[in-house]
């Protein structure tokens, strides 16, 4: 029986996002100290293989963060946000590649910072049907959005619509890092909320679901489902889930190990990449303990 111990990659590979395709596995990262997309291959979901840069920004060279990447009509798309040099908000671009390692192509500026304090960040594409929506975070005063997108993903149209916002403690003020799947008629929107670096004392970055009856919402939050275990792993989130045709599903997501405290310039390695079975009861996701030991390995 195939095994794996988190973390399946011990360098830092903040934001990560897994695409599937044609039998491979590629994750995308942002590159925290530098100025680049990461990408890296593997068969399985636990070995992976750096394979350098997907895409470098032409319009930004700061805070490149959070790149997601789906395959459409022949081509691959990454969605990402940077910090457009003269009006220092985060902005959503987009860009095209006809290989999922790259290189990407900017195409357009997606959704602009506007009158948001400092912009907007950490998109996902979801489809319905054959209808595209973008979804993503507004920085400040942080909440979850969503806008619909035109067929050619170039642009995004129409009003946009708060889909979540920051109302529990633990929260600390944050929702970002939107996932959406439908399962059995209910819309799952999974995120991140907390702090992403802080001291252990204080950690409380985490993976949390909720749940609607429309795409358009209204949702109902039901609770945290990934948090750190306060001894070994410390801000678990920015999470991403991959499906499997064995019909698993698994959450990828970073986290700091418990060297030193889980932040920039204290933590060694940084965050980390690390993999844990998706299991669900009562069409909820299950409560996942990040796990530290051996476990048993996606079933491809």
């Amino acid at each position: 029986m195939a095994t794996y111990t988190n973390p399946v990659w011990e360098k830092d590979f903040p934001d990560p996002h897994v695409l599937a395709h044609d039998g491979k596995f590629y994750a995308y990262a942002t590159e925290t100290r530098g100025f680049r997309f990461q990408v890296m291959e593997s068969p399985d979901l636990v070995h992976w293989t750096h394979k350098g840069t997907a895409f470098t920004v032409p319009w930004s060279n700061e805070h490149y963060w959070a790149p997601e990447v789906i395959a459409h009509r022949g081509q691959f798309y990454m969605t990402y946000s940077a910090l457009h040099p003269e009006t220092r908000k985060h902005d959503i671009g987009i860009a095209v590649a006809k290989s999922p390692l790259g290189p990407f192509e900017h195409k357009a500026i997606l959704v602009r910072g506007g009158d948001n304090k400092v912009g907007v960040i950490d998109t996902t594409v979801y489809f319905e049907g054959s209808t595209p929506y973008l979804l993503y975070s507004e920085e400040e005063p942080r909440r979850i959005v969503v806008r619909r997108m035109t067929a050619d993903l170039m642009a995004t149209e129409g009003e946009t619509i708060e889909l979540l916002k920051p109302t529990e403690p633990w929260e600390r003020g944050v929702t970002e890092a939107p996932t959406l799947l439908k399962q059995n008629g209910v819309y799952h929107l999974i995120y991140s909320g907390g702090w992403f670096q802080s001291n252990k004392a204080d950690a409380s970055y985490c993976v949390a679901h909720a749940e609607a009856k429309s795409l358009l919402g209204p949702y109902t939050k039901t609770g945290q489902i990934l948090t750190g275990d306060g001894k070994k792993v410390f801000g678990p989130g920015h999470q991403c889930i991959v499906t499997l045709k064995s019909g698993e599903d698994w959450l990828l997501y970073h986290a700091w190990d418990d060297q030193n405290e889980p932040r920039y310039g204290s933590n060694p390695l940084g965050r980390t990449l690390r993999l844990d079975r998706l299991e669900w009861q009562n069409n909820r996701p299950k409560v996942i303990v990040p796990t530290t030991t051996e476990q048993t390995a996606p079933k491809i």
